[in-house]
């Protein structure tokens, strides 16, 4: 199948903010940079964006397309025209050339889609990506049934869901709930799926209710750790308070301005001091490990952590090895 290329793109009078925009998600959602993207992708954002809004997108869409083209030399392009179309593309879209067609009235309908897409929210974002894995795990939960849900990588969960909520760091839907891997024996354990990293999910079919106690224990980690940070087998160091020294730049400029993604919040107010002449921040934290590792180590020499030692000496490795590539030569 050909490619859908920048060439293909001007064709339908997509802007440069819609593509650059399908470049990002392109990244987010496949994993993978590429300047074309297949027809697979867009094919898959136009007929689950459809699906999406399938309860207004009729009404805004002809109201949309009537205010840009009203009294332009466009009139021809009707309401019974516009409709008839859109039924096509819900059953037909996969079969496009998108490369090659010229056709004004699917040029129409499809910067239009792309382009409403491209202005929802991330997280909007994606669950129309992610909309049948959306729809199948709503509908387990609705009748309190097992899911079997396979990742990217491959590996494959029975989950008992609980719950799919957006993780206030990260700003993407995490289905939140207990697993174990397809085929143990094992325990049910307290986990999370970020929902655009789930390749397929399905109804088991078979009755799967969570507990008071369960519950009561999923909610309380959500709470604490976030959607994005529920851990399996939590045990208490990972509950461990953790100290963080930031230097007034990093604490000032990086942390309170510049890094707000996944930023961790603390649980007292900084307390400043003042070593050698220069003036600190230290933040103490209760947040999972993870969150902390995956904040403060783009900070560089700006952050240091205190404790734990384990978590220090992690950092301390970390950096070790980045160092080690630079002078490898």
């Amino acid at each position: 199948m050909e490619s859908f290329d920048a060439g293909a793109l001007s064709r339908y009078d997509m802007s440069d903010s819609t593509y650059r925009q399908l470049q990002r998600d392109h990244i987010r959602f496949e994993e993978e940079c590429a300047e074309k993207f297949s027809n697979g992708f867009i094919c898959r954002i136009l007929i689950n964006y459809m699906c999406y809004a399938q309860e207004n997108f009729l009404k805004r869409f002809e109201s949309d397309i009537e205010k840009a083209f009203v009294n332009t030399e466009h009139d021809q392009y009707k309401k019974d025209d516009r409709i008839s179309f859109t039924k096509q593309l819900t059953e037909k879209i996969a079969e496009f050339d998108f490369s090659t067609n010229t056709s004004f009235k699917k040029r129409v309908v499809i910067t239009y889609l792309l382009e409403q897409f491209t202005q929802l929210p991330l997280s909007e974002r994606e669950i129309v990506y992610c909309y049948h894995q959306y729809t199948s795990i709503k509908q387990a939960m609705d009748k309190k049934e097992l899911l079997i849900v396979k990742q990217l990588t491959g590996k494959e969960y029975e989950v008992k869901p609980f719950d799919i909520r957006i993780d206030e760091n990260t700003l993407s839907y995490y289905l939140i709930g207990y697993s174990r891997l397809k085929g143990s024996i094992g325990d049910f354990e307290s986990h999370s799926f970020k929902l655009s990293r789930i390749k397929e999910c399905r109804s088991k079919h078979k009755e799967a209710r969570l507990s008071y106690t369960e519950i009561k224990t999923i909610k309380e980690i959500n709470d604490k750790f976030g959607s994005a940070y529920i851990a399996r087998n939590l045990v208490k160091k990972d509950i461990e308070k953790t100290i963080v020294r930031l230097t007034k730049k990093g604490y000032e400029n990086l942390y309170l301005k510049t890094i707000s993604h996944q930023r961790p919040v603390p649980i007292t107010l900084p307390k400043q001091i003042v070593l050698n002449g220069e003036e600190y921040f230290e933040l103490t934290f209760d947040c999972s490990f993870q969150h902390i590792r995956n904040y403060f180590f783009s900070f560089g020499a700006e952050a240091e952590v205190i404790s734990p030692l384990w978590l220090r000496e992690l950092f301390m490795n970390d950096y070790r090895k980045a160092l080690e590539i630079y002078h490898g030569d």
